[in-house]
């Protein structure tokens, strides 16, 4: 587990959202946040607001495009968008996943497509599972801020139990009665 307590050092970045703010008094440098969702509109939504917020407040926002969905952000002036093929492989992939992070330097804001989806291309959870050990730590050594999402009831235990214990910030997020409700894990 990783020893937050040096973190208490930096100011709190704003997710875009004053309701989100509240409830996680805001982010940390460093932060990862896995997203579980029934429906990519919801992360959609919150990963909009954290983008926008992130460019008015003169910072490099990275866009890792690589899941058949629907586009998470539009272009956008001050979002880079990244294409990437998950088909060439795990190491491939997470190499230049890897690369990419390194190349935009500490303090950027990373915006991922849906993980699950590279379970469509990878046939194991495993292997999300992996990536997500990998890349989660190097954000946070850079003091990067990163969104991610995850298919609610998608994976099995122990993958989700890797994530669990790897990320620094784990919501659920659903829909009852017309209202969303995002409950921090």
């Amino acid at each position: 587990m990783v020893d937050d307590s040096a973190r208490c050092h930096y100011p709190a970045v704003s997710t875009g959202s004053k309701q989100l703010d509240q409830l996680l008094t805001g982010l940390l440098p460093g932060d990862n946040v896995v997203w579980q969702v029934d429906s990519l509109d919801e992360y959609s939504r919150f990963a909009v607001l954290f983008a926008r917020q992130s460019v008015l407040s003169g910072g490099k926002c990275i866009y890792l495009r690589f899941a058949g969905h629907e586009a998470i952000l539009k272009p956008t002036d001050g979002v880079e968008i990244n294409l990437l093929d998950p088909a060439e492989g795990f190491d491939s992939f997470s190499h230049k996943v890897h690369d990419i992070i390194e190349d935009r330097g500490g303090g950027s804001s990373f915006i991922f497509d849906n993980l699950s989806a590279l379970v469509d291309r990878w046939a194991t959870d495993e292997l999300l599972a992996d990536f997500y050990q990998v890349i989660c730590p190097y954000i946070y050594e850079l003091k990067s801020i990163a969104y991610f999402a995850l298919n609610r009831d998608q994976h099995d235990y122990s993958s989700i139990a890797k994530i669990k214990t790897t990320t620094q910030i784990l919501l659920s997020i659903y829909r009852a009665g017309g209202s969303s409700y995002i409950h921090p894990l």
